[in-house]
């Protein structure tokens, strides 16, 4: 009887701490469905290119947000123009952290108090920011913004000719909310119903760009020219093998079953170094230590190579 009890009491107690466990990782609404918090962004009108500071992309590598505006970097190749600066996540302490002190700040945290930025939930990554002297201008923290800023830039460089072109923003917005977003409802669900109405829509939506796909039978999803669709679904689906179907429960279909998204995602990793913003090692170990509640024993499962993936979807 006792240990009747004492079971009861213990998921009792382990549901409540798992509870405001999650509500630092992920806040949700009353019904249990993961809710991303709202970030800082720049008036629509601003024009990046007479920018008179240095630029500065802060990203993490482990973030499929901060991969997008990486994707563009690389793509526009804008290396002269705007300088990446990587943090790296500390776990214990939930928060990103520079390699070296950049103006006096060696956490992500102080660098958002520098720029005089109320933060709302957390301090958050991708930031672009621009540096003038000492003093710090947060241009934007939402990686939608930031690659429209990024790809506005204007260069003689023969190396930056590549346009990524904007695109029906209804569909960019099912990416965003159903896909990109998708996952993590699926992942910091509170609750059965929560998590069955995000895989739905999660697979509703991949079976969108499936059928996109096919008729437009072109390169990209919307055909011959790469658009903004592109640059939004990348980073969600190469992580999906080694991470969200494993961690985030987004087992309702295999993605092998949708033919022409693994095609389209096999073309766009071998496309214009796209490989190098790709860093499995620090993915795995990013998610799986680092998101406590879905994995409290923080065990690394055993999972093919990415390039093994990638050659297997083939």
């Amino acid at each position: 009887m006792q240990n009747k009890y004492l079971i009861k009491a213990s998921k009792k107690f382990w549901f409540w701490f798992w509870t405001q466990l999650m509500n630092g990782f992920a806040p949700s609404d009353i019904h249990g469905n993961y809710k991303r918090p709202t970030g800082i962004k720049i008036n629509s009108k601003y024009d990046i290119s007479n920018e008179n500071g240095q630029i500065y992309l802060l990203v993490g590598n482990s973030c499929p947000w901060c991969q997008r505006t990486l994707l563009v970097h690389e793509i526009k190749h804008l290396s002269k123009r705007v300088k990446v600066i990587f943090l790296k996540a500390d776990i214990e302490h939930g928060e990103w952290i520079f390699n070296r002190k950049i103006n006096g700040c060696i956490r992500l945290s102080d660098l958002y108090k520098k720029a005089n930025k109320k933060i709302i939930f957390r301090a958050t990554l991708p930031l672009l920011i621009s540096v003038v002297k000492d003093e710090v201008n947060v241009l934007s923290n939402e990686s939608s913004q930031i690659i429209r800023l990024l790809n506005s830039i204007k260069s003689t460089s023969e190396d930056n000719t590549l346009k990524i072109n904007d695109c029906n923003q209804k569909f960019l917005d099912l990416i965003n909310n159903s896909i990109n977003d998708g996952v993590y409802r699926c992942g910091f669900a509170r609750n059965q119903s929560a998590y069955e109405k995000a895989s739905q829509n999660l697979f509703a939506a991949l079976n969108e760009v499936e059928n996109l796909l096919r008729e437009n039978k072109g390169y990209w999803i919307f055909g011959e020219e790469l658009t903004y669709a592109d640059i939004y679904l990348f980073p969600t689906l190469i992580r999906w093998e080694l991470i969200y179907s494993k961690l985030f429960k987004c087992t309702e279909q295999e993605l092998s079953s949708f033919e022409k998204i693994i095609e389209w995602r096999l073309k766009f990793f071998k496309f214009s170094n796209v490989d190098k913003t790709c860093y499995e090692n620090e993915w795995k170990k990013d998610y799986y230590r680092a998101l406590f509640p879905l994995n409290p024993n923080q065990l690394i499962p055993v999972l093919p190579s990415l390039k093994e993936i990638m050659r297997l979807k083939s």
